[in-house]
């Protein structure tokens, strides 16, 4: 047989290789055209996907704490525990055979047995997200992990993993002020201070952003991180201490008297807040215990027609514009018509001679109506307005009611009339105390004050801007009205109206309450009430208590107890000293001539 010389077989294996490697190089060409240009978008889509990881980092929600910085809310480092789903595998043997790391049942058994969760469940969320979407990157396990949770979880080591850091909101007081407090929900600020300064309290999200291997494995170096910004702290004005005592004793007349809600404001003389007292109140820790009505507070956000306290406003209004005395000599009736309306007082009477005085301290419709006979409402209305009515205060709390004065030009001639005794109008109980610092100060009518300020975390302290003091009335006027009011309390026939060696002024009312509907006044209902200054010859402090539907006392008396110890209670929690001048002498009756 021939054989073929060996250049001829070293050409030809030469061909073959140069044949192969051109087809190898085609192939790759090939390959890269159709990963660099067929499919380079959908191709570095899913890189993407599969190597950059964004993770959202939440900052602290700023707290929210008293006058003396004791604590009313606050956040605390919470964590969720979440998941990629589409990595949730099991382990693969490694070169030696070895399994290194938790198969998933094992996993999610450790994870449940940490966070208290059914681990049967936590696999079944995970299937049932992967069939919503094979690919899903995120699912959220279980929430509100503390710290020993946290590092138990970190632990285990798992890396389809992860954990977050997302503060949760807590109330260490409980419901101590949280009708002024409020409360949040998941995703927002839903009532209170809480909601109305949510732009200092809330934080700024951040993010993290790092590169995954193949099996979800964070690669080390690759994080990225724009950090959360911290909210600010709010400084409310209220004394927790004295907030508590206030609402115990709110709720234990609210129950004597078995009514429907209680409330208690306590303001100081410069219309700062001391205390606001809601029963029932709302527990922030959980608001759902408590009915939507009682979520809020019903100082700010439940106007109503006041009834016989809003007489001081129109008593003092009439002796500044000189209409009035306090020693004037009227003959009151017990029912006053004019111009086709008609008023009377309360109880049935015979013509009563009473000084003005006497009208205001024994509480007479017909004698108010009497008074005003020539006053001017449009110079009344105007005065309301000074004292702070029909206008929201400047707290601008969730849900605040600027409460209701109709034009003086054109109101009727019977709400001419109740107008004078809190009928046909309407206020919160936070405006009422608000007019009454106005007589407390001299007769300077200053914004309400619920907030102090706002710290930012960068330390920046910022107080409310607030509108300026106006003068409701003369400090003359303001002077002689607390001192015809001091009479309510020493003459008004109720033995636990005074408190022994301290100058009191206040006044009462029972006020009916209208329909919601707005179709009259529902019988069932009265809002029985007093509003007070002390001390006279240094006032320091307004207290205004109220009370709906109560039913073991109807009347104006039913609130003077509540009243009572409200101001012992201030007398006691700041050592206030007895009163050093005595009450004026003015006469409340007259005697007509015999004839």
């Amino acid at each position: 047989m021939a054989v073929k010389p060996k250049r001829s077989r070293t050409k030809m294996r030469a061909t073959i290789v140069a044949i192969l490697t051109f087809a190898l190089l085609a192939t790759f060409v090939v390959r890269l055209a159709d990963i660099q240009v067929v499919r380079a978008e959908a191709l570095n889509a899913e890189a993407d996907g599969r190597r950059g990881v964004s993770q959202t980092l939440f900052g602290t929600r700023g707290p929210i704490v008293d006058a003396a910085g004791t604590v009313l809310a606050e956040s605390v480092d919470r964590w969720d525990l979440t998941v990629s789903p589409q990595y949730v595998l099991d382990p693969k043997p490694n070169d030696e055979g070895e399994i290194v790391g938790l198969r998933v049942a094992d996993a999610l058994l450790q994870l449940a047995a940490i966070t208290g969760d059914d681990p049967h469940d936590l696999q079944a969320r995970i299937h049932a997200e992967l069939e919503r979407n094979p690919e899903s990157d995120y699912l959220l396990l279980s929430n509100g992990l503390d710290a020993r949770q946290y590092e138990a979880v970190r632990e285990l080591g798992i890396s389809w993993v992860y954990l977050r850091l997302n503060p949760q909101r807590v109330y260490p007081a409980g419901s101590v002020a949280g009708n002024l407090v409020g409360f949040t929900g998941q995703s927002e600020a839903l009532a209170g201070v809480e909601r109305s300064h949510d732009a200092c309290l809330a934080a700024e999200e951040g993010v993290r952003t790092f590169d995954r291997s193949a099996d979800g494995t964070p690669i080390p170096g690759s994080v990225v991180t724009d950090p959360a910004v911290d909210g600010g702290t709010v400084e409310l004005t209220i004394d927790a201490d004295l907030q508590y005592q206030v609402q115990q004793l709110t709720a234990q007349y609210t129950a004597q008297l078995r009514a429907r809600s209680g409330t208690t404001i306590v303001m100081r003389t410069d219309g700062t807040v001391a205390a606001v007292a809601e029963s029932p109140t709302v527990d922030p820790n959980d608001p759902t215990a408590s009915r939507s009505q009682d979520r809020g507070s019903r100082a700010f956000t439940a106007a109503y027609e006041p009834g016989s306290i809003w007489k001081t406003f129109a008593f003092a209004t009439m002796l500044e514009l000189d209409q009035i005395e306090t020693d004037d000599e009227l003959s009151v009736p017990w029912v006053y018509e004019a111009a086709g309306a008609r008023v009377r007082d309360a109880h049935s009477h015979g013509v009563e001679q009473w000084t003005a005085a006497g009208v205001l301290v024994n509480s007479s419709n017909s004698g108010m109506s009497r008074l005003a006979e020539d006053l001017d409402r449009v110079d009344l209305y105007d005065s309301f307005e000074r004292f702070g009515f029909g206008e929201p205060t400047a707290v601008g709390f969730a849900g605040e009611q600027r409460g209701v004065l109709h034009d003086p030009r054109t109101i009727d001639p019977q709400t001419q009339l109740t107008s004078l005794f809190g009928q046909g109008l309407s206020a919160t109980p936070m405006q009422l105390a608000s007019g009454y610092q106005a007589l407390a100060n001299d007769g300077v009518h200053l914004p309400v004050r619920l907030i102090d300020s706002c710290t930012t975390p960068e330390g920046e302290v910022v107080e409310p801007e607030l509108p300026e003091g106006e003068r409701a009335v003369s400090a003359e006027t303001a002077q002689e009205t607390l001192e015809v009011l001091e009479h309510v309390v020493t003459d008004y026939g109720y033995d636990t109206f005074p408190i022994e060696g301290y100058r009191i002024a206040a006044k009462t009312g029972t006020a009916q309450m209208a329909f919601e509907n707005g179709s009259g006044y529902d019988p069932s209902r009265m809002m029985i009430s007093v509003a007070g200054v002390f001390p006279v010859d240094d006032p320091e402090f307004v207290v205004v208590t109220l009370f709906d539907s109560p039913q073991t006392n109807r009347t104006s008396g039913g609130a003077i107890p509540a009243f009572h110890d409200m101001v012992n209670l201030l007398i006691r929690q700041y050592d206030i000293p007895p009163s050093t001048t005595p009450a004026s002498e003015i006469p409340l009756e007259w005697q007509a001539e015999q004839p």
